[in-house]
């Protein structure tokens, strides 16, 4: 072999050691690096950043704004969900109509705590929210039939009635509470 088919063979093989292959995906080779870590990631593995393509680990955003909540965010919108769950659950007794001014208080309940927390969204707004809005509505029924049959709790023999409306009223509660959460869900879509 000649002096120059050996070069041409040293420069395949240093070719064929500097192969790079996806940290995550060992089987695809790749040409591309993170510009950060500076480990071979494949296309499927590359998120577009700023000043170029990152790892799926450094290209994370370490703070995100829409789904981050302070304390003071949390209790404010837990304040609003419940004192909306209120209304809708103390408009609920009254039947019917109740069912339509549960859904409109949902609605302004999911728009007032929005605006109320700054515009964030995610799932804890909505376990928020939806949590807030049940939680009082149960607590409404509770206040608004607990006044009405604490006086007939002193006999036995109301005893079962008072256990037979609690399981009636309970089941119109949470249609209530549930009316209230479609009506917000449908101001978060």
């Amino acid at each position: 072999m000649t002096i120059e088919g050996l070069a041409a063979a040293d420069t395949v093989a240093a070719a064929d050691d500097e192969r790079q292959f996806c940290y995550r995906h060992p089987q695809r080779e790749t040409a591309l690096s993170c510009g950060r870590c500076e480990r071979p990631i494949c296309t499927n593995c590359a998120i577009q950043g700023p000043v170029g393509f990152r790892c799926r680990q450094c290209g994370k955003p370490a703070y995100d704004p829409l789904t981050s909540f302070t304390s003071g965010q949390l209790a404010l919108g837990a304040g609003v969900a419940l004192t909306a769950g209120l209304v809708s659950g103390t408009a609920g007794s009254l039947g019917l109509l109740g069912l339509c001014v549960a859904l409109f208080a949902g609605g302004v309940a999911a728009e007032t705590v929005r605006r109320t927390i700054g515009y964030k969204q995610g799932p804890v707004l909505a376990g928020l929210l939806f949590g807030g809005l049940l939680i009082g509505t149960l607590a409404a029924y509770a206040a608004v039939y607990g006044s009405l049959w604490l006086p007939s709790m002193v006999s036995e023999e109301t005893g079962e009635l008072l256990g037979y409306m609690l399981v009636q009223t309970g089941g119109w509660a949470l249609l209530v509470g549930g009316v209230a959460c479609f009506g917000a869900y449908s101001r978060l879509r």
